[in-house]
């Protein structure tokens, strides 16, 4: 019995390691592991991104949600589905937006004419167009619709705007000072249009040379010159020259890079640490990133190797934990 019970156990701790990816096989999608076995038998028409233990369906044109295990959770009854998030599911009827839970469960009953996910208890909707505020987990008004756009709560602050200005809001909605808008570097334009990066002072970090810069990963900024793209540090020493035609966020230590028409994979340092070789190249979660080769998708490490063969028609999103609880932790930039 004890046998049994250790093996029940560690059964259950290998499903909760299990990091899953949607693929398509032969015209029918399902879910696939990291190491290109099926979790989930390809057999559905359509599927959207695995998330979160959950992957949204598509039947006749209508959206419902399948558990990883392939339990329905919501029938194909749904014009639009969102992700989970902190166990809620924003669902749209075709007129309104509400919320589901895990179960399929009705939590907020379809009423506003746009919602978002949940974060930190609390969700940006509303009512009326150009009209937002938050909800809490029962769909009142935690903080009431006065806004033009709102974004999601982190650390206990939600960036907003209203017709007249742009600024943060604490959660009883009170307007945060400028400086803690600005909590580091950031970018700034001159008058002749060149971008570079301020320090928090003011003062420049990175002098204004450039027609555009992405946020920062690590010590280094994609910089954007003459049509192309190169890696600059804070130190103002170009890492890479702008040959890059196009950039993607880093993620472990790695960013896909587009050169001369190919993807491959840069370090911080501009190293091509994976050559481009690829005709697609995503970004990497869990030692994993999807590329495309000769026409079909597959997947490798980070040294380049494939662990999963080149033989899907599309392999959707990063892999993703089976257990929610056990996310992987991303180092992101975005333009």
């Amino acid at each position: 019995m004890r046998g049994i019970l250790l093996c029940l156990i560690l059964l259950s701790l290998q499903a909760r390691s299990q990091v899953l990816i949607t693929a398509k096989l032969d015209g029918k999608f399902g879910l696939l592991d990291s190491s290109g076995n099926w979790f989930m038998a390809p057999k559905q028409d359509s599927l959207g991104t695995f998330f979160h233990q959950t992957v949204a369906f598509n039947n006749k044109g209508k959206w419902g949600l399948l558990h990883a295990s392939g339990r329905l959770i919501s029938p194909a009854a749904w014009t639009d589905i969102s992700y989970e998030e902190e166990g809620k599911i924003a669902v749209y009827d075709g007129q309104y937006w509400g919320y589901i839970d895990l179960l399929g469960k009705t939590l907020i009953a379809p009423q506003f004419l746009e919602a978002d996910d949940f974060h930190e208890g609390l969700a940006g909707a509303s009512k009326l167009e150009e009209n937002w505020g938050y909800i809490d987990s029962t769909g009142r008004w935690f903080i009431a619709p006065q806004y033009t756009f709102v974004a999601e709560f982190e650390h206990g602050l939600a960036y907003v705007e209203d017709d007249d200005e742009a600024f943060y809001i604490n959660r009883k909605g009170e307007k945060q000072a400028p400086e803690t808008k600005q909590s580091g570097n950031y970018r700034d334009i001159t008058p002749s249009g060149k971008m570079g990066i301020r320090k928090r002072s003011g003062a420049w970090l990175l002098s204004p040379l450039y027609d555009n810069l992405s946020l920062r990963s690590g010590a280094t900024y994609f910089f954007y010159l003459d049509g192309k793209w190169g890696l600059v540090d804070t130190t103002n020493v170009r890492l890479f020259p702008n040959k890059l035609d196009q950039i993607r966020p880093f993620s472990e230590g790695l960013a896909p890079v587009q050169l001369n028409g190919k993807w491959g994979y840069m370090d911080r340092q501009g190293h091509m640490v994976i050559p481009a070789i690829f005709e697609e190249a995503r970004s990497f979660s869990y030692n994993r990133a999807v590329v495309k080769f000769n026409g079909f998708f597959g997947v490798i490490d980070k040294g380049g190797n494939f662990v999963v063969s080149p033989r899907f028609q599309d392999i959707l999103g990063r892999f993703q934990k089976l257990s929610p609880d056990e996310e992987a932790q991303w180092e992101i930039e975005l333009d």
